[in-house]
């Protein structure tokens, strides 16, 4: 492993379990040396490698996009297992010859057992969607020349792969990573001796048949708004933020998925209770959002009648120490790397992995002082105030970043007036029952 790839692979695990505030893998390999070529979705640009790399124990290169190859960064993206893949549109005619040395560096890496990821799709939408883009060819020419370099003796394999996140934009999301079965390439041999176009091809279409099946997958991107509305309402899937975090990770993933597989299969705009339901909850969102009503505010209020107000105040009041800890370690290092980023990245789908990564460290050099304010102020250990240093900052930042939340929140809910939560639960129990009568 080249340094600051083993520097991530140790630390990154920790930096995860505080960006995610829950995770799932299902069917991952547990082998550290296996030619598997991992073909991914790209819902998120920067983070959807740390995400797929973290949660296998495979030994990875990356085949990432060209433009960020500066000249200055080459040490970097040298340590970090970057592979260059270039593009006719952004790099000119020259790209085919620059690709043919990087499929070479891939080649190698799948022979000496160790493991590629790449992004099927090819680039990431600037809005997040729950479906997939047609995958390109890449991975299959890889896969294909890999095998022809070894005359088709070495197991090369492909290995489909979904994430699906909550959102892929927020701190303390939740992420499932779905593997599909492997496909073995040594299973294409007869129909690439026939014609590698066809064998190509039809790789290419089994991969995305496959990537399609380990995600939420909505064919019609128009439909995705009435996909993500019935979520919230019922709170059984992915939403990000209206999801009932007392359901499985797992079980809120698989109905996403089994939701969009109905909703393909069976939405038609000739079938009045579908599209009935897609305006009626059309219109509700559009109201909520007019009289500026979040629906978790309905959805308790259905169930209690009240606002919970003394609930609210007691948690804000209780916890009120744990956030000026918190926000003493941490806001001076979240406000700056906030702005950083979202200056700098025009596009917000870089946002969260580079305020993941850069956060980190930002907020690990401005808590160091920490470890000797703990010796001299609190108990003259050293041992302990690294400790200190590992956990409470984190511990109480996270805990900070979610009071504010639930400060903003209780705010904007003391302006709501009781008989507008009404309509609205009145409204929202209908739109509960039209779901069921769908049998979603």
């Amino acid at each position: 492993m080249r340094p600051i790839y083993f520097i991530l692979r140790v630390f990154l695990p920790y930096v995860m379990r505080i960006f995610y505030r829950r995770t799932k893998t299902i069917n991952s390999q547990k082998v550290f040396r296996t030619p598997t070529i991992f073909v991914s979705n790209h819902p998120s640009a920067f983070i959807d490698p740390l995400v797929v790399a973290n949660f296998q124990w495979a030994i990875f290169h990356f085949m990432v996009r060209s433009d960020i190859f500066k000249p200055w960064l080459r040490p970097v993206t040298w340590a970090c297992h970057m592979v260059p893949i270039y593009r006719m549109a952004e790099d000119g005619k020259e790209s085919l010859e620059k690709n043919s040395e990087s499929f070479r560096e891939a080649i190698k890496v799948l022979q000496s057992r160790r493991s590629l990821i790449l992004f099927g799709e090819g680039y990431t939408d600037n809005t997040f969607i729950r479906c997939l883009k047609p995958i390109k060819k890449g991975p299959a020419r890889i896969a294909f020349s890999a095998m022809v370099t070894t005359n088709w003796q070495q197991d090369i394999m492909v290995q489909p792969t979904g994430l699906n996140y909550t959102h892929p934009k927020y701190f303390r999301s939740d992420v499932v990573i779905q593997m599909a079965p492997l496909i073995h390439l040594k299973d294409y041999k007869e129909l690439y001796d026939e014609s590698p176009a066809k064998a190509m091809t039809q790789l290419t279409r089994d991969i995305e048949k496959s990537m399609q099946e380990q995600i939420t997958y909505i064919e019609n991107k128009a439909l995705a708004p009435f996909h993500e509305n019935i979520m919230i309402i019922t709170r059984k899937g992915m939403n990000q933020f209206h999801s009932d975090l007392s359901i499985p990770l797992e079980k809120r993933c698989i109905y996403s998925q089994e939701l969009a597989r109905r909703i393909n299969a069976e939405y038609s705009d000739e079938k009045e209770d579908w599209t009935n339901l897609k305006s009626e909850l059309e219109h509700y969102f559009k109201l909520e959002k007019k009289e500026k009503i979040n629906d978790n505010w309905v959805y308790q209020f259905s169930r209690t009648k009240g606002k919970q107000l003394f609930q609210r105040f007691a948690y804000l009041l209780l916890v009120l120490p744990i956030f000026l800890i918190g926000a003493m370690h941490s806001i001076v290092p979240f406000l700056l790397v906030k702005f950083f980023v979202e200056k700098i990245f025009k596009r917000d789908v870089f946002w969260s992995g580079v305020k993941m990564l850069l956060g980190t460290v930002v907020i690990a050099a401005f808590n160091l002082p920490a470890i000797w304010l703990f010796y001299d102020y609190i108990y003259e250990s050293y041992w302990l105030g690294f400790l200190y240093y590992l956990i409470v900052p984190v511990f109480t930042g996270v805990i900070a970043y979610d009071y504010f939340a639930k400060l903003k929140d209780t705010i904007k809910i003391l302006k709501a007036p009781k008989s507008v939560l009404e309509k609205f639960a009145h409204q929202r129990t209908n739109l509960v029952e039209k779901i069921k009568n769908l049998g979603l």
